[in-house]
């Protein structure tokens, strides 16, 4: 922008000020560039927990559909340790711990409760928060009762 000789006093100079408005542009750009920077990793790394979050909901979910596929004599402590977490997640999440339990409700003896806890041993991806699902079983049919 060319600027009047008319703003300045007679006898001063005008060297230096398209120098000083391209310093002040730059120093703002690299500001908003590291505002960009910080909001785009910021947005990834919450993206990538998210992600993390509903692929352990869905996978203690499918855990205690099987559960509820089961006859109801067949939901054992012996069942619940031979969960395991499905190949992709184990592979993508090395540090990734699958834990089942099978207790008997203490109220009502033909009901027992399956807990689904999904957790990680390090930190991340989920900030090591566990995802636990738990859900309650009761005998369907008379036989199951004996």
């Amino acid at each position: 922008m060319r600027v009047p000789s008319s703003h300045f006093p007679k006898g001063q100079s005008r060297h230096g000020v398209l120098l000083l408005e391209a310093c002040v542009s730059l120093v703002v750009l690299a500001g908003a560039a590291v505002l960009v920077a910080q909001f785009a990793t910021w947005t990834l790394t919450e993206r990538a927990q998210v992600d993390a979050r509903l692929a352990t909901s869905e996978a203690a979910a499918n855990v205690l559909e099987r559960a509820g596929a089961l006859p109801w004599n067949e939901l054992t402590p012996e069942w619940a340790s031979a969960q395991r977490l499905p190949e992709h997640l184990a592979a993508r999440w090395p540090n990734c711990r699958l834990t089942v339990r099978v207790e008997p409700e203490v109220k009502w003896p033909l009901v027992k409760r399956v807990a689904v806890e999904i957790r990680w041993t390090d930190a991340a991806p989920a900030k090591g928060k566990p995802f636990t699902l738990t859900a309650v079983f009761a005998a369907r049919h008379a036989e199951e009762k004996k």
